[in-house]
């Protein structure tokens, strides 16, 4: 079979069918950007934080900052989180999952996961319970919601702090509730190719706490009182002057993203169900081959389906004949974090988490957005199933 590749006729994921939606709603948000003589950002970045606590409740908190790493780390900053601290997460997600940690100073610490959902395992996590851990931070992955009541129940019996990584998953559920809202906050991510994104970074603090939402609040613009900075600029420029509380940091989230990201928001379930009825159509064509393990969505989950992953059995041979078959494809995220260069010092060689590390030689992420057509579906299924078939 050839490997020469070809050009994409199916692309991984396809953001300019997102902006095709609502291009109309962007146009005339960014051209009100443009015109306002201030470039005002506060009014629609206030608009998105309301959004997004529309869809989890009005006792929740929002703040829109300028990436989900921004957001993790400014969650951890105001919590006091940080020298001397441990924060326990999982080694199978990007590298800025455990680089907000280690910019606050704390320590990250891994446990393996279960190879069937990607999820943190619980029946692993309490034995990496030291008396320096203040915080579990579960990673919803793929857009999976990791089994929270479990990892819950642990956080509690040890006054532990839980901290939800959901940049993968905008619009899941765990049993019924938003992913997201059951911890003591959660963190998402609107970068382009994430669930829903803007044109570049963007991310969304939400807590119930309105103490920790100050927090973030002063600390995300170079730590001046919200009340003064937070305001729209006919106020905020009228202002005798400014009022600094904390030495913050420039992480707020742009107007132009906020812009961008608001009517995608609007649409999040209706796209929720595209991706769900892809999903669905690839299970469909893919079930009962023995070579393919499918993924998992268990019955009190609603997964968001940023990523549609399966395993395979020589997965890079697999993968060049789809590129081969103009079919983009992706290994997120590999090699696990513990075996990335960068963290080499650390000693956590080949071995140490050995679930994650079998998942990263299989799993292959398949296209994946709510453009996607039956279609491309199907032949997507065609060049999988006569790439396995082939010896």
């Amino acid at each position: 079979m050839s490997t020469t590749p070809s050009p994409v006729r199916i692309p991984l994921v396809d953001v300019s069918w997102q902006h095709a939606q609502v291009r109309a709603e962007i146009d005339q948000a960014i051209d009100r950007l443009l015109t306002d003589p201030a470039c005002d950002w506060v009014g629609f970045v206030q608009a998105l934080e309301a959004q997004v606590r529309d869809l989890f409740g009005a006792e929740f908190h929002t703040v829109g900052v300028q990436s989900g790493l921004a957001a993790e780390f400014l969650i951890l900053k105001a919590l006091g989180i940080g020298p001397g601290d441990e924060v326990i997460t999982v080694p199978n997600s990007d590298l800025a999952t455990t680089a907000a940690i280690s910019h606050t100073g704390a320590t990250f610490v891994f446990v393996d996961i279960d190879p069937d959902t990607f999820n943190m395992d619980p029946d692993a996590l309490e034995a990496a319970i030291t008396p320096r851990t203040r915080a579990i931070m579960p990673i919803h992955m793929y857009g999976l919601p990791a089994e929270m009541d479990a990892i819950l129940d642990i956080a509690r019996r040890h006054n532990l702090l839980v901290i939800d990584d959901a940049t993968l998953a905008m619009g899941a559920e765990y049993r019924g509730r938003p992913a997201g809202a059951l911890s003591d906050a959660a963190f998402f991510s609107f970068a382009p190719r994430k669930v829903l994104g803007g044109t570049g970074n963007g991310g969304m603090v939400v807590t119930r706490d309105p103490e920790l939402a100050h927090r973030v609040r002063i600390l995300r613009g170079y730590g001046l009182a919200p009340e003064r900075g937070d305001v729209p600029s006919f106020a905020r420029l009228g202002a005798p002057g400014a009022e600094h509380v904390a030495e913050g940091y420039n992480l707020k989230l742009d107007g132009i993203q906020a812009a961008v990201i608001a009517p995608k928001l609007a649409r999040l379930y209706d796209w929720r169900e595209r991706r769900q009825a892809v999903a669905d159509r690839y299970a469909a064509r893919l079930a009962g081959h023995p070579a393919i393990q499918l993924p998992v969505e268990p019955d009190h989950m609603r997964h968001a389906w940023r990523n549609y992953v399966v395993k395979v059995p020589r997965r890079d041979a697999v993968r060049a004949a789809l590129t081969a078959a103009g079919i983009a494809t992706s290994v997120v995220y590999t090699p696990p974090v513990h075996l990335q260069p960068v963290y080499r010092h650390l000693g956590l060689g080949p071995g140490s988490f050995p679930q994650a590390e079998a998942v990263a030689e299989t799993l292959l992420a398949l296209p994946m957005h709510p453009g996607l057509t039956p279609e491309q579906v199907d032949t997507v299924c065609a060049a999988l199933l006569a790439a396995l078939d082939t010896p």
